[in-house]
């Protein structure tokens, strides 16, 4: 059954894979990108649709969600993870969003000593509030740090 799926953070190193797997899949692929660049122009050859936004914009993020059945949230370990995870909960409660998949990291712990880490995983439970399907990835770590 083909989906129409929001990925956010499409041309960084998860968020850019997902949506290469989610089009070779057959679904509709909504990508919302910070800017067009060659990463982005690459995405809509293969066939995703390119939205420029912000998470940190709950605007751009609701226009971004309208029509989306379920979506990919990831950010990077920046400043700003409870406001985009406070806009991406809103916008998609407003536009009907049916999933989110949180790309979360393994060392999410309210007694963690890293920052980000507890970031994270407040950021866990306010998604837990959202009315739908929530599912939390928390990689030990990824592949390619190996090469």
């Amino acid at each position: 059954m083909e989906r129409n799926l929001l990925v956010i953070g499409a041309t960084g190193k998860t968020g850019g894979h997902t949506a290469e797997l989610l089009l070779q899949r057959g679904h509709h692929v909504r990508a919302l990108v910070r800017r067009v660049d060659e990463r982005s122009e690459r995405l809509a050859g293969l066939g995703a649709q390119i939205v420029e936004g912000d998470v940190l914009d709950l605007n751009s993020l609701a226009e971004a969600t309208k029509g989306i059945d379920a979506l990919y949230f990831t950010y990077p370990i920046v400043p700003g993870l409870m406001d985009a995870t406070a806009n991406v909960a809103l916008a998609a409660e407003e536009n009907g969003v049916q999933a989110i998949v949180n790309m979360s990291q393994i060392s999410a712990r309210r007694e963690s000593a890293s920052n980000a880490a507890r970031q994270h995983w407040v950021a866990e439970r306010v998604l837990e509030h959202f009315p739908a399907a929530v599912t939390h990835i928390r990689p030990t770590f990824f592949a390619q740090w190996l090469i």
